[in-house]
């Protein structure tokens, strides 16, 4: 098998990190779109019995968002390295333990969703611990996202306006996890929020890899 350059394994992470995870994000049990049904908000004995109902789906959704959110942190780390010697990367190395907190995080709430739908974990405290750890998560998304859009608007590889509005994606995720913190009982409605961020997010993660891949 040929070597494949450290530039073109993070573009491809990039590109294929984010649309894994969304997608999973979105097509989770009790999620998004619904599938499997919709609790309300707190109401963790609803969505554990979703879980259980439809555990092969969320056990799936949860491997796969783990896979693309690591390989997303994987672009995200050779994407900073590279801005070394050159504009952004003093700001852009801020970013890094925020989106290492982050992605920690939401592994650990995958976890936590694959242990409830497999039945492993039966107490519903578990998934109001997953619900303050994915708010946690959030907010250092957030933060790494701000501090990395302000890095990459001093460089070349994407158009700055899609930049911008990928920078106040990051904001609108940070104001989110505040929101959700204070106001847990309207976390339906800041997950859909939260998932337009992602989608511009990703976008701008997938415009990053196809530079890199260009170079």
């Amino acid at each position: 098998m040929g070597t494949i350059s450290p530039a073109k394994t993070a573009g491809y992470c990039l590109i294929l990190g984010p649309i894994i995870a969304l997608i999973c994000f979105f097509l989770q049990p009790g999620g998004v779109l619904g599938i499997g049904g919709s609790p309300e908000a707190l109401d963790f004995a609803e969505g554990m019995r979703i879980q259980v109902e439809n555990s092969e789906l969320g056990i799936i959704t949860s491997f796969l968002i783990t896979l693309g959110l690591v390989s997303l942190l994987s672009g995200q780390m050779y994407y900073i390295q590279s801005m070394q010697d050159g504009n952004g990367f003093g700001i852009g190395r801020v970013a890094i333990p925020f989106f290492f907190v982050a992605v920690f995080g939401w592994v650990i709430a995958n976890a936590i969703g694959i242990s409830t739908a497999s039945e492993v974990l039966k107490s519903t405290d578990m998934l109001a611990l997953s619900s303050a750890i994915n708010t946690t998560s959030l907010f250092s998304f957030g933060v790494g996202g701000l501090f990395l859009a302000l890095a990459a608007s001093t460089r070349d590889e994407v158009n700055k306006n899609i930049t911008y509005v990928a920078g106040i994606a990051a904001v609108v995720v940070f104001v989110l996890s505040f929101v959700g913190a204070f106001a847990p009982d309207q976390s339906n409605s800041l997950q859909a929020i939260a998932g337009l961020c992602f989608i511009i997010y990703s976008i701008w993660s997938i415009l990053i890899g196809r530079a890199i891949l260009s170079k």
